[in-house]
């Protein structure tokens, strides 16, 4: 045999051996690992050591994935892993249309928003929308939406950085039928209200809400709101309230909530739980009536901010006739020196020293000077009283001033906060964009950051376990969120990782702009948002519709 002849075989099994398939690489075995974390599940018991992994949007293991791979892997050592937070009030339907990114929410471990309090952002007459083009913020998208679903359709469509659910406002369908007129429905005005709400409800909404300190809510009587919390419980809604009062007439407020739950046959929501006025220091007595509400058999739950300051537009220091109409009529009215004597006299400022005002919007270069400044220190720059100067502030404003108002009691706080039916919202939107220029109450970047470190971890309120309950499996329960609020396999993937130790608010009255401190990842849907304290950009948020239960 010759030497080429030896030489061929050869080259033929060279050429067939590089011919051979080569083996795909191994897909890894989840998308995202959080590993070396003690697991907090959210459900209220101890912690764990256990490694968390992820497919897709959901959680797929729980336990010892050390010999795993994965293709993020978040090392949470000396960290702890839990459900992502549930801010059961926020107000950012805004803020989400101008920064869908929510950097203020995200740093503080909030996943999921259910917003919407007495107004939400659909549905709208015509009136309502050139109201709201009148008076948007820069970077506010055109007001094109109508019906609730619109606008669910719209945050779908620009997306957002965190899960959405939405409350229906009873004020919205009270403003459709009647306007700010101060008068109880007719049948047939009741009928259609009761329409709208059912609408809203088979849109996916989670509730009827009201703020009974605003108008037009406070001009609802109660039994339009028994008919309208009848329709949402029909669908599976809960009723959701900021009282009517939450001062002197508190314990009468409070029995007209649980009359609205006993005879719409719906659960009953008390938002930011206080007592203020002449109910401090008789936060006991308030939970005592609640209590006694629940051992007859009315499901009846609340929420709070762990603040001592309240903030809300200075409207509500107007008596509600003057109010009739709406904002623009409001101060077309102190133009009238008999009416303007009539509010002076009814304004509830006090001394002013309690009053320190956030922003007057489209106010003046020389009204803007007074922005984050107490209306007693307004008033003496004035050279008048503290009620002369809030009407010159209103006169000054295309829409309702905002401050923020001291007088709530620690102890109060307190009591309230370590209730087991008592969950989280901070009554609060994040600040974004034209918004930075003005105050804000620190709940807006520090709520679930305070509770965990300052109440938690420096005052030993309660447990780091219950705390997270309350952010978690309490708040979803309460909004009806089931795929959510604990962490459990093939549960929905929002998760927060953040260091028990340093985790801290930091945002105060007086310099409000500052994110929270400690939380060094969160998830949502699956995708990191904050990653290794770093924003993504990521954008995985979701609309969570309510599924209706129509009976």
């Amino acid at each position: 045999m010759t030497t080429s002849m030896r030489i061929l075989p050869l080259l033929l099994a060279l050429t067939c051996a590089t011919r051979q398939p080569i083996a795909p690489a191994r897909a890894p075995d989840y998308d995202v690992r959080i590993i070396n974390g003690d697991v907090i599940d959210g459900g209220g018991g101890k912690r764990i050591r256990a490694d968390v992994g992820i497919r897709g949007d959901a959680i797929a293991k729980i336990g010892d994935l050390s010999r795993a791979t994965s293709r993020i892997t978040i090392d949470a050592a000396n960290q702890v892993v839990t459900p992502g937070f549930i801010d059961l009030l926020g107000h950012s339907e805004g803020s989400v249309l101008i920064d869908p990114a929510l950097e203020g929410k995200v740093r503080q471990g909030v996943t999921t928003e259910v917003t919407g309090e007495g107004h939400s952002p659909g549905p709208l007459s015509e009136a309502m929308a050139a109201e709201a083009q009148r008076t948007k913020l820069p970077g506010y998208p055109d007001v094109t939406w109508r019906t609730l679903d619109d606008f669910m359709r719209v945050v779908e469509q620009r997306h957002s950085a965190i899960n959405f659910a939405f409350y229906i406002g009873a004020a919205n369908p009270r403003e459709i039928v009647l306007g700010d007129a101060d008068r109880a429905p007719t049948a047939a005005e009741l009928a259609k209200m009761e329409a709208i709400v059912d609408e809203a409800m088979k849109s996916g909404a989670v509730g009827l809400t009201t703020a009974l300190i605003y108008p037009p809510g406070r001009f609802a009587t109660t039994d339009e709101l028994i008919a309208l919390a009848r329709v949402a419980g029909k669908h599976g809604g809960g009723y959701w309230t900021h009282l009517r009062s939450e001062s002197a007439t508190m314990p009468a407020a409070l029995d007209e909530a649980f009359r609205i739950g006993r005879e719409a046959h719906v659960p009953v929501n008390i938002f930011h739980l206080k007592a203020g006025g002449s109910m401090g220091g008789r936060m006991a007595e308030v939970v005592a009536k609640i209590e006694q509400a629940r051992r007859s058999g009315l499901d009846v739950a609340s929420q709070i901010y762990p603040y001592t300051a309240t903030s809300t537009d200075m409207t509500s220091l107007v008596p509600a006739w003057a109010l009739e109409g709406g904002y623009l009529k409001f101060v077309a009215r102190l133009k009238d020196p008999a009416t303007r004597a009539r509010v002076l006299e009814a304004l509830r400022t006090g001394d002013g020293s309690g009053i320190l005002v956030r922003n007057v919007p489209g106010g003046t270069p020389e009204m803007k000077q007074f922005e984050r400044k107490k209306l007693d220190v307004i008033a003496k720059a004035m050279n008048t009283t503290p009620s002369e100067a809030a009407l010159r502030l209103f006169e000054a404003s295309q829409s309702s001033p905002i401050a923020i108002y001291f007088g709530l009691r620690e102890d109060d706080l307190m009591l309230a906060m370590k209730q087991p039916w008592v969950a989280v919202g901070s009554d609060s939107g994040a600040v974004v964009g034209a918004m930075r220029e003005y105050g804000a109450h620190p709940r807006a970047y520090g709520t679930f950051p305070r509770i965990l470190g300052h109440y938690v971890r420096d005052e030993k309120l309660f447990t780091l376990e219950e705390a997270v309950r309350k952010m978690t499996s309490l708040a979803a329960s309460r909004a009806g969120l089931r795929d959510r609020g604990t962490l459990r396999e093939a549960m929905r993937a929002d998760i927060v990782v953040f260091d028990p130790k340093t985790i801290r608010d930091v945002s105060t009255y007086e310099d409000p702009h500052h994110f929270s401190e400690g939380i060094s990842n969160v998830i949502v849907n699956g995708t990191p948002v904050l990653q290794d304290a770093k924003m993504t950009g990521a954008l995985p948020g979701r609309v969570l519709r309510h599924v209706s239960q129509k009976q």
